[in-house]
């Protein structure tokens, strides 16, 4: 009687251990797909300087932040930046690194500068760094058809 039920017995036990390994898949890591979102999202329109943060709180903002300019991302990694008050335009590089926590920019002179990228939406780029006065300061860009 008891060989009667071992079979049964084992073939369950291992279709149970076999579906509890199937289960135990391992997290998939972030991949490029992330990177590609990302730089999609930030490529998509341009985007218009609309406050500055100093220390988290606003410095300025609109019409009243001194040299104020908008920024074109192109998928390519070139960025145009034109400063609103004359239509003056700058070229340079750019690029998400980090897993997309650091934007490196490379201007028409090829000095390079890395910012912390703080948010990242829709409607809303922000980044931030260190200025000169040891402040952390936030760069608050919206969105611009």
């Amino acid at each position: 009687m008891i060989s009667t039920f071992r079979a049964p017995l084992f073939l369950l036990l291992f279709g149970l251990a076999g579906l509890s390994l199937s289960s135990c898949s391992k997290k998939d890591a972030p991949t490029a797909q992330t990177q590609t979102s990302s730089s999609q999202q930030i490529t998509t329109g341009s985007w218009r300087l609309d406050e500055i943060r100093q220390n988290g709180q606003v410095a300025s903002s609109g019409t009243g932040i001194k040299d104020r300019y908008s920024l074109t991302f192109r998928a390519d990694g070139t960025y145009t930046q034109k400063l609103l008050a004359d239509n003056t335009t700058y070229n340079g590089t750019w690029a998400l690194n980090n897993n997309n926590t650091v934007l490196h920019f490379t201007d028409q002179k090829g000095a390079s500068t890395d910012y912390t990228l703080t948010s990242l939406k829709a409607t809303e780029l922000r980044y931030s760094f260190t200025n000169k006065s040891s402040q952390t300061e936030e760069l608050v860009f919206s969105a611009q058809p």
